[in-house]
């Protein structure tokens, strides 16, 4: 049996290292000056050895921190072709709500067409009634087809309807602009 100054002398640590050994719990405690020696140095090597391969100590906190993440990434990586399968990929609910949106708008710009139109199709022939309004349709839909498209934005800007720079001279009463502009 020995002191805890000879036990660390045995093991060839200094006292404070031998006390941190205590706390961490690697040596078990005993009474003073009741060590066994064998018993000191079996716990301490068990520990260096620990230490050593990795599971151990600071150390072996970091690998085993290290070694974690790399499992979760791993089933993170192995989870997506399942959710892919499963069509869990995006937040359904966000995306619902997105197409809601956007159909909303493009709601609105349809049913305001009639109104854009109303005034250029006053006294017109069919023919350029069909041209009128096919215009419309198309000017909407190319609006609403364009990504950066956006109906608050070009109202609260003062945007003024592509089909009244296209139409702007058709007001004449003139028969004979109107026939030309046919051809």
């Amino acid at each position: 049996m020995a002191t805890i100054a000879q036990a660390a002398a045995h093991i060839c640590c200094s006292r404070s290292q031998f006390d941190q050994y205590l706390a961490e719990g690697v040596i078990t405690r005993q009474t003073s000056g009741k060590y066994d020696l064998d018993q000191v140095r079996r716990e301490v090597l068990a520990h260096l050895r620990s230490v050593a391969a990795g599971r151990g100590g600071a150390a072996g906190n970091n690998l085993t921190e290290e070694r974690t993440r790399l499992v979760a990434a791993k089933r993170r990586r192995e989870e997506r072709p399942d959710a892919f399968e499963a069509g869990q990929l995006v937040e359904l609910e966000s995306v619902c709500r997105c197409l809601e949106e956007t159909l909303v708008v493009m709601r609105n710009r349809l049913l305001n067409l009639p109104g854009e139109t109303a005034y250029l199709l006053a006294m017109r022939r069919q023919e350029q009634c069909f041209q009128v309004v096919d215009d419309a349709v198309r000017a909407a839909l190319e609006e609403i087809a364009d990504p950066a498209w956006n109906a608050a934005r070009m109202t609260a800007a003062g945007f003024v309807s592509k089909i009244d720079e296209t139409h702007k001279g058709d007001h004449d009463d003139n028969e004979e602009n109107d026939i030309s502009d046919m051809a």
